[in-house]
């Protein structure tokens, strides 16, 4: 009910501006082509809202098997920040930079994997080698999942969400290129390390950064 709400607000603030602008230029040609593009834009800045991507439905029985790293993925945590014009640019600007930058470390699609076992441990290789073990645990109240790992680079909590069946391990920014370097130094890709700001820029602050995984 509150994601219909926010979307018809956004609409709604765009169509007013739509039609002030055709009023302005007394033209009313393509309205209804215009209306279309904001309703499909509005969508599109709502795919970009963590709470989203939250369920109830997921527990720790859910995270059970192999998972591949697929892409990554930025979801902004307020409002207001999806509202501001070039949101979505934004994000998408972040997630191509987070890419390269998870290549420079050795993360790349199809070659990376978490593995969560029926007993609570965990395996993550990427390119064969393992790079963390341990234990997990999932707080369903909080959507957090903490990883444990035996190796101590890897100690880490995420919040976690499902992106269709892809399963998402979102980070703050600074926590997640903390995680990164640490995979770096092991890797010996230590000329890959990187700032927050050198990666995401200036533009991190109110948003969740990371990678979505498919089994």
């Amino acid at each position: 009910m509150r994601k219909n709400t926010i979307l018809a607000a956004i609409i709604a603030g765009a169509l007013s501006l739509n039609s002030c602008m055709n009023l302005g230029s007394g033209s009313s040609t393509g309205t209804t082509g215009g209306n279309t593009d904001l309703i499909t834009a509005g969508a599109a800045i709502l795919e970009n809202l963590l709470g989203g991507l939250l369920s109830n439905a997921i527990t720790e029985q859910s995270f059970v098997g192999t998972w591949t790293y697929q892409e990554p993925q930025v979801r902004f945590e307020s409002e207001s920040l999806l509202t501001k014009a070039g949101g979505t640019v934004m994000a998408q600007s972040i997630e191509k930079s987070l890419d390269k930058y998870l290549s420079k470390v050795g993360i790349t699609k199809g070659a990376t994997t978490y593995t969560f076992n029926q007993d609570k441990t965990f395996t993550i290789s990427t390119k064969g080698r393992t790079i963390s073990s341990g234990t997990y645990a999932y707080d369903r109240n909080t959507k957090t999942l903490s990883l444990n790992g035996t190796l101590g680079i890897m100690n880490q909590t995420c919040t976690v969400g499902m992106d269709g069946t892809n399963l998402c391990l979102l980070y703050d920014a600074d926590k997640l290129l903390s995680v990164l370097n640490g995979v770096g130094q092991l890797l010996g890709k230590t000329g890959a390390l990187g700032t927050v700001a050198s990666v995401f820029g200036g533009s991190y602050d109110g948003m969740k950064v990371g990678f979505s995984l498919k089994k």
